[in-house]
């Protein structure tokens, strides 16, 4: 038992009865988390030190429960308490869990708790059944669920405008680090497929100044990227198209010099994720880069837990998967590409890439 080891994303830390104990508590912690997010406390915070009857009154809340919940807080190593007693965020709190923070998580939080704890709420449905369980998600109608995730989101705004927010946060750092992983002195077009809220694109934009970038996606991603993107300054140099990636698109979009599918391939099925790779190659000149950024497990799947969590994730709501990088790179030769490079970034709590190239 000494010897046991949780690998989270490439850090291993010790895995003893008291770990357990912890895993048993984390729906309790991410309920703490989340109602003092919900409530807007880290926000309240972010001017100073309040006392517990002053932060209730601030954030509408019971003065005995603001005393509690500062102590599970204090507890958490979130909140520092001084004399008085009067509270404060701690460093990590401040740079990530404030909304105004430059690190900010409130957004991936608060996706957390609408789109992905009440799924895991019928994890056990989800693996007797193997079948997508979004429908229990609390703003969707059973009588008239849609028949994928993404569809059901686009019925409620305020829902997919919250994903896009969240996926945007979990996607900071990703395109910086595609830029230093990647040689693009002979990339001047890329095709970002499925980009979302453009995280993504606007930071290669930024780290490679001749690149023109196309991002690709449904209406209502297209719409919240194209206001980043316009709030950057740069849409001179990153397009929106409205496009179902699902689709051929080779005869409505120009050859590219590069394509990227950044968190995308792992959500879908075996064939259709088959199908989505050989279109992203069809968008290539010869000679042209594929990128594929993913969280890849290691070989033969043992572990780390976040693939682990977002394989269940998937099965949970689009039914796609994580993969090895032998899965990974067996896909992309079946896609008739060669020269595949694989860079593992888990230990930097970024997404692991795969560069390959078609051939001329």
């Amino acid at each position: 038992m000494s010897g046991a080891t949780l690998d989270f994303r490439g850090e291993p830390v010790p895995c003893t009865p008291a770990t357990l104990q912890l895993l048993a508590c984390a729906p309790l912690l991410g309920s703490v988390l989340g109602a003092a997010v919900d409530l807007g406390l880290f926000d309240h915070l972010a001017a100073g030190a309040l006392d517990a009857e002053a932060l209730a009154t601030r954030a509408g809340i019971s003065v005995d429960g603001a005393r509690r919940l500062l102590t599970a807080l204090v507890a958490l190593g979130l909140v520092e308490q001084e004399e008085g007693p009067r509270f404060r965020n701690g460093p990590l709190a401040a740079a990530a869990l404030t909304s105004g923070g430059e690190d900010s998580l409130v957004p991936f939080l608060l996706h957390q708790r609408r789109h992905v704890d009440s799924l895991f709420a019928h994890l056990d449905a989800g693996v007797r059944t193997g079948r997508p369980q979004f429908e229990h998600w609390p703003f969707v109608d059973p009588a008239r669920r849609a028949g994928d995730p993404y569809s059901e989101l686009a019925r409620h705004p305020d829902e997919y405008a919250l994903l896009m927010r969240a996926m945007d946060s979990a996607s900071r750092g990703v395109g910086r680090l595609i830029a230093e992983q990647v040689d693009f002195s002979g990339v001047h077009r890329l095709v970002d497929l499925g980009g979302g809220g453009g995280q993504v694109a606007l930071e290669l934009a930024r780290a490679v100044p001749h690149l023109s970038i196309e991002l690709v996606d449904t209406p209502p991603a297209r719409a919240h990227a194209a206001g980043r993107i316009a709030r950057a300054g740069l849409s001179e140099r990153i397009r929106c198209t409205t496009a179902d990636l699902r689709e051929d698109l080779s005869g409505s979009l120009a050859p590219a010099d590069a394509v990227l599918l950044s968190g995308v391939i792992g959500d879908f099925v075996a064939e259709e994720r088959a199908r989505v790779l050989a279109r992203a190659v069809r968008l290539l000149r010869p000679g042209g880069l594929l990128l594929v950024s993913e969280t890849l497990f290691h070989p033969e799947r043992r572990g780390p837990l976040l693939p682990a969590l977002l394989s269940l994730f998937m099965l949970l709501s689009t039914g796609g998967d994580n993969f090895t990088p032998d899965e990974l790179e067996g896909m992309l030769r079946a896609a008739g590409l060669s020269d595949i490079r694989l860079c593992f970034n888990g230990a930097q709590g970024l997404r692991d890439l795969a560069v390959a190239r078609r051939p001329g």
